[in-house]
């Protein structure tokens, strides 16, 4: 019986000590938070997001983003390990002071050995030592491992899974080399400090020649990393060697170390770590200083590239939450939480207007109320091609374009099958853009359609018989960086407006993403280019003016109530088009937008850009009430509602082939009869049927709800897809028309492609390509071989080669 006590006596021991350690891990987590929530956040972003991945695969390609990645991640690791290393001195002195407190002794008096027991802190002072290095540690790895995830490695990547056990393993080997080099820093001071200074030069000629290598595998930039990793460990276990003599009255510091004795005073830091304190402040404005000029300046965030710059912005704002907690256990109060509330009671200032500007010429205020509906529209673009019509032997071609969402994917991957489709049939009789009634895309579908909207009014601008390509001047325009600015406006001032309401003439993320879309349209070197900072006004129908553009609509969402808008250069009737809003008819007479901020209104996808607020005014006589003086309408991404289009479409079909049956004028009806209206549906998102595994109880008790407005929303676009499939099938049963039909052109292999590929003896899994506002080199030069051998695209280029004018 007492050796079963024992037994059970260790194990109520094992398990206490095994909650305490838990308790304690758990306090620690919550008092480093900061620094930790960015390490998980650079895990989620680099390890499991393809966005990220496809983000560390670019930066591998732009040789002069290098420097600036590796002053990134110095700056994010000194920051997090030495702004944590603050708050562990401050939580230790307030420990310390609370223990020295209940033991009834003045904190001015030296407490008992015994009043210090490890047992009486929530935090030993071991944890409080160890934990800042870990976090360090843990930023090294969390990009070391990122590296090894890259596809840029191909089939040597490691997996998700062994990514997980890597990071642990590292923790550990971390862990225990760390106490190893402790104990050999305390014992041979000055031959560490020597071994410091060794392994930082090879790191700096190691970081140099990384730098200049135009080209590398990037396992290179891993092993750079790992000697980052050696000069930090290093480098946190310096010691400063002890005068044997030390003069009985030590000289009076300069001004500089005087001030900083100060700071570092109250802060609980001992003056031996003078040295540490000062780089960290070093350290800290000029990595502040790069993050400031980022934002300020879009050339210096384009050099800074996308992933050096995230790391960037973690190391600010990780510092910022760490002098939030520092200064939350300092006095004992929860900052963060008082923060949060100010937000919520300071934030109700708007800071997400849509870009909007003034018209130059007064004369045109007014003007998208003279717009061409779609009545008008198309008698006229069957008119205006009515000889055409009338010698064809058989039917004439009618394409009106859908362009799924999918960022700059989306939008390189549109404008290149729209730009081969014209550069190919260009000056011919069957020339695309002259068969071309209509563009509808939705968030980076709808920058593609619109590029290539621009290209046509941009082209008829030059002579003629000038050589232009539009797939080439889409392309110099979409495989621009478009994301580092966003990124810069997003981690930076609309991280602080809530409260600070700071600069309000500096745009927010989305005006950063226009801004940046309208200057790399400018620095483009093609002779057609494409103009996003045009305004709209100028690209419209016009009533009584001849008009040679297809129709444009870029499909938006209102947040308020979910109800559809487009943005259009036609005018909208409500009832034909279900009650989708006109945007452009709800903008004040007096205020015009930019091509940019039209095909930014519909790609205001989550977080990324935020809902975009457009201002109605209500004249007096429309009010309800007498103080209503106008409608707050908030945008957002098109694709909550439809992430292709088609509903625009079906529903623009259905009004022409109406107003044709209901026509009296039998040329129109005589033409039309003649028209085959064919919808080309651009697509980038994988193609088949989205799996259905099993859920565990819990995930559908908790999660189901969710998990079916998330399913529910991809499969409102399927079936808006298929209804308009169905309908084109429908019509080609009447006799107002020759028929329609749906041709999608994917960017992924379809099924049959598939098959095919596994007849070939080809089961290799198609690599997906990234959706970002940044693509790299490597994904963009797999679209390119993508668009030269798509089977569907390629045969439709073949009909219209085969296609002959009588």
């Amino acid at each position: 019986m007492s050796k079963l006590a024992r037994v059970i006596g260790a194990m109520q021991y094992l398990l206490l000590r095994l909650l305490r350690i838990l308790s304690r891990l758990f306090k620690a987590c919550w008092v480093f938070f900061p620094s930790i929530l960015f390490i998980v956040l650079a895990i989620w972003c680099f390890w499991t997001l393809g966005q990220g991945k496809d983000l560390v695969v670019a930066f591998t390609e732009n040789h002069q983003a290098k420097a600036f990645f590796l002053i990134a991640i110095a700056f994010w690791v000194y920051v997090s390990w030495y702004s944590s290393r603050v708050i562990a001195y401050i939580k230790k002195s307030k420990q310390e002071e609370y223990v020295a407190k209940v033991a009834g002794q003045s904190p001015g008096n030296e407490p008992s050995k015994r009043s210090f027991t490890p047992n009486y802190f929530e935090l030993p002072a071991d944890w409080l030592e160890k934990f800042p290095r870990l976090i360090g540690y843990g930023c090294l790895l969390s990009i070391e491992i990122a590296v090894l995830l890259s596809p840029a490695l191909g089939p040597h990547a490691i997996s998700p899974g062994k990514a997980f056990l890597y990071l642990l393993l590292g923790l550990i080997i971390s862990w225990g080399l760390d106490n190893i080099v402790q104990e050999f820093a305390d014992k041979s001071r000055v031959f560490a400090r020597y071994l410091f200074y060794m392994s930082l030069a090879i790191f700096l000629v190691a970081a140099v020649i990384v730098v200049m290598m135009q080209k590398g595998s990037i396992l290179v930039l891993f092993w750079v990393l790992l000697l980052l990793h050696a000069v930090y460990m290093l480098y946190i276990n310096l010691r400063h060697s002890e005068q044997t003599n030390p003069p009985a009255k030590p000289p009076r510091p300069f001004f500089l170390i005087r001030i900083l004795y100060a700071v570092m005073a109250p802060l609980r830091i001992p003056r031996r770590e003078l040295g540490y304190f000062l780089w960290f402040n070093i350290v800290s404005i000029t990595g502040l200083l790069i993050y400031l000029l980022a934002i300020r300046n879009m050339n210096i965030s384009w050099q800074i590239g996308p992933f050096p710059f995230v790391l960037l912005a973690f190391a600010v704002l990780g510092g910022f939450g760490n002098i939030v907690t520092a200064l939350s256990v300092k006095a004992s109060v929860n900052f963060h939480f008082l923060l949060v509330v100010l937000a919520l009671l300071l934030g109700s200032n708007e800071t997400h207007y849509v870009r909007t500007i003034p018209y130059a010429d007064r004369a045109q205020q007014g003007i998208y109320n003279q717009r061409q509906d779609l009545y008008q529209y198309f008698d006229n673009w069957v008119s205006s091609r009515g000889a055409e019509i009338d010698s064809a032997s058989g039917t004439y071609r009618v394409y009106l374009v859908l362009a799924n969402g999918g960022a700059s994917r989306s939008g390189y991957w549109t404008a290149s099958v729209l730009g081969r489709l014209e550069d190919t049939t260009y000056g011919k009789p069957t020339q695309f853009s002259r068969h071309l009634f209509c563009l509808s895309g939705t968030s980076g579908g709808g920058v593609g359609v619109a590029t290539f909207f621009s290209l046509l009014h941009e082209r008829k601008k030059l002579p003629a018989d000038l050589p232009v390509s539009y797939t080439h001047s889409a392309r110099s325009f979409l495989k621009k960086d478009f994301l580092s600015s966003t990124l810069a406006h997003m981690l930076g001032p609309d991280y602080f407006k809530y409260v600070f309401h700071i600069n309000r003439q500096l745009p927010d993320r989305a005006g950063a993403l226009e801004l940046t879309m309208e200057e790399g349209a400018r620095t483009c070197a093609d002779t057609l280019k494409v103009a996003m900072d045009q305004p709209f006004s100028q690209l419209l129908a016009l009533n009584g003016q001849p008009y040679d553009a297809p129709i444009l609509c870029i499909n938006t969402t209102r947040m308020q109530d979910g109800n559809p808008g487009i943005v259009t250069n036609i005018r909208l009737n409500r009832e034909m088009f279900n009650n989708r809003v006109d945007v452009m008819d709800i903008l004040n007479d007096t205020l015009d937008m930019r091509l940019s901020t039209a095909s930014v209104l519909g790609a205001r996808f989550p977080y990324i850009s935020p809902a975009g607020r457009i201002d109605e005014t209500i004249s007096a006589q429309n009010r309800v009430h007498p103080n209503d003086s106008s409608l707050v309408h908030y945008f957002v991404d098109g694709g909550y509602f439809d992430n292709s289009g088609a509903g625009v479409v079906q529903e623009m079909l259905r009004a022409v082939l109406n107003h044709t049956a209901e026509s009296k004028d039998t040329l129109l009806k005589s033409r039309v009869r003649k028209l085959q209206f064919m919808v080309l549906h651009i697509t980038n998102s994988p193609v088949g049927v989205a799996p259905l595994n099993p859920v565990g109880p819990i995930n559908n008790d908790l999660s189901s709800p969710i998990l079916t407005i998330l399913g529910a929303y991809d499969m409102q676009t399927t079936v808006n897809d298929r209804r308009l499939d169905n309908f084109l099938k429908d019509i080609t049963r009447n006799q107002v028309c020759a028929g329609g039909s749906y041709y999608p052109i994917h960017l992924y292999r379809d099924t049959e492609e598939r098959k095919e590929a596994r007849r070939r003896g080809d089961t290799l899994r198609e690599v997906p390509y990234a959706m970002n506002w940044f693509i790299s080199d490597t994904t963009r030069t797999r679209m390119d071989n993508r668009l030269l051998v798509q089977p569907k695209l390629n045969q439709l280029i073949r009909q219209l080669d085969s296609l002959v004018r009588p």
